[in-house]
């Protein structure tokens, strides 16, 4: 499977920018293929557009604001975030603006300090995370960039926590002991959650950033899916820290991700914590990233492609939700296959020039 093999995915949710990078100069984002402007307009909302002209196909991520609007640079057609054009400056004054004169705009949001853009009709809302909202969590901000891996390749790794003790040895890890414990895996449609515990060194760092003592601790691990390329990860310490971690891989393409991470801790961290907090974290990503640029973007559904074993329930599982969003291409009703704007807008010329 490749990502854009799977309309379905475009019913979801995706970060693509952090909001305060969000200004009045017109930003260009890509997402499942597609080229997309954002930028703030009037009242400081966000708009969000395909970024192509209806006229003459220019960039509008290369032209400008102006009250609001964005301004196409060919031609200096102007359209407001719901894509209605509001000046085409070659018409007499007196000419109205024709109805399809109209940007194919897509639904954004901000939240948790970032810019959510959905290209379809979402199935879901944005994924919630109590902790964001909740006085006694600090959230850091910790990664936002391109990755050469593809989102299902990321997801599914961070589902795997079996390769902890390998991938992440020299970190956080102990390949001398890899056993999960206590696994229990539940799912309910497509939302998948999992617990579990195993052994970890105590480093410097975990004793710098956690808190711990000793030479080893038993971390256990509250995992969730929460749409298809949004992980929630609640890690419990034996000293009462939560390391609450968010991953949203959005995917740029095939073989593209534009991957994002946010924690929240429950142990106040002061400035210098924080700053330990997000390099260890940095040095765990590399190490991921260092391994899932090099695996090819194809994502196998066919579980007897691969190899299984009782601690890759999770992910098994991810492979059989992405199947079955993959699946509802082949039957997908007329209403829904034209469900986003760019299709609406496609379906209404050919019903046009009949």
């Amino acid at each position: 499977m490749l990502v854009s093999q799977v309309p379905a995915l475009k019913e979801f949710w995706y970060i693509v920018a952090y909001s305060a990078d969000i200004t009045t100069k017109p930003a260009r984002v890509r997402l499942l293929g597609d080229d997309y402007v954002i930028w703030r307009g009037r009242k400081g909302l966000v708009g969000a557009a395909l970024d192509e002209c209806p006229h003459r196909g220019s960039r509008l991520s290369q032209g400008w604001v102006e009250n609001g609007d964005i301004v196409c640079p060919y031609h200096g057609w102007s359209f407001d975030p719901t894509g209605a054009c509001t000046r085409i400056p070659q018409n007499d004054d007196d000419k109205p603006i024709p109805p399809r004169a109209r940007a194919l705009s897509v639904l954004v949001q901000e939240k948790y300090g970032f810019v959510w853009v959905c290209p379809g009709m979402p199935r879901a809302n944005i994924p919630e995370l109590p902790e964001a909202e909740d006085p006694s969590y600090t959230v850091i901000f910790e990664i936002l960039e391109t990755w050469n891996a593809s989102a299902p390749r990321i997801i599914d790794n961070a589902l795997d926590v079996s390769h902890v003790a390998w991938t992440h040895k020299n970190t956080i890890g102990d390949s001398s002991a890899p056993k999960m414990n206590n696994m229990v895996v539940t799912r309910e449609g497509h939302h998948l959650t999992s617990r579990v515990t195993y052994r970890a060194r105590v480093t410097d760092a975990l004793r710098k950033n956690i808190g711990l003592e000793g030479e080893y601790t038993e971390r256990v691990t509250n995992s969730e899916l929460i749409q298809p390329f949004v992980f929630r990860d609640r890690m419990e310490y034996e000293n009462g820290v939560n390391h609450v971690l968010m991953k949203v891989a959005t995917p740029i393409d095939d073989e593209n991700t534009l991957f994002c991470q946010f924690i929240a801790r429950n142990d106040d961290p002061d400035a210098e914590k924080q700053a330990g907090i997000v390099a260890l974290d940095r040095q765990i990503q590399d190490e991921d990233l260092n391994l899932l640029q090099s695996i090819r973007p194809e994502f196998p559904l066919e579980i007897q492609t691969e190899m299984h074993t009782r601690t890759d329930r999770m992910t098994v599982e991810y492979r059989r939700i992405l199947a079955e969003l993959a699946s509802e291409s082949s039957m997908v009703p007329p209403d829904r296959v034209w469900a986003t704007p760019f299709l609406q807008a496609v379906r209404s010329d050919v019903q046009a020039a009949r």
